[in-house]
């Protein structure tokens, strides 16, 4: 039985939250090395390291980029490329660091694999775009600095010994 609350069943439930997955898998195959689980600053590396897993386990990319079974026949059908589609998605959760995105605070269990990387991406370009944010307002920053130094101070100190300028 499962509870629902954020992220979990509120009324007790004889169904799981997500559909048995009937693929035998080693826990251990769905972590990545810590270094490479995605932190504020290794996008490139994690998004290189989860499509490498993904094609070692055979599950198609198209699982980061669609939510629904592509309509060009699927091994196995739509039952495969559910069941796929909760594995990838599983392994992109597990080698996420929990104090980069916290999952657990979000109702992510309808989420496709998709949905969850589309979530990822887009926090990633936040994140750039706060740093791009922080050094263009560093640069103007400098800038006035320079300014002051160079042409206030000289300024100030050719009036102070010349006054008749």
């Amino acid at each position: 039985m499962v509870t629902e609350d954020i992220g979990y069943r509120k009324k007790a439930t004889t169904q799981a939250a997500c559909p048995q997955m009937t693929t035998q898998i080693l826990s251990t195959d769905l972590f990545l090395p810590e270094h490479l689980r995605l932190g504020s600053t290794n996008w490139l590396e994690f998004k290189l390291a989860i499509e490498t897993v993904l094609q070692v386990k055979g599950i198609p990319l198209a699982h980061l980029k669609s939510s629904e079974c592509p309509r060009a026949p699927y091994l196995g059908g739509e039952k495969t490329w559910a069941e796929d589609d909760q594995l990838c998605k599983a392994i992109v959760l597990l080698n996420v660091r929990p104090d980069h995105v916290r999952f657990a605070t979000l109702a992510h269990e309808p989420w496709s694999a998709a949905e969850v990387w589309e979530t990822l991406v887009q926090r990633d370009l936040d994140l750039r775009k706060e740093v791009l944010d922080k050094e263009s307002g560093l640069i103007a920053l400098f800038v006035m600095l320079i300014i002051v130094i160079f042409v206030v101070l000289p300024v100030n100190t050719l009036m102070y010994h010349y006054p008749f300028l």
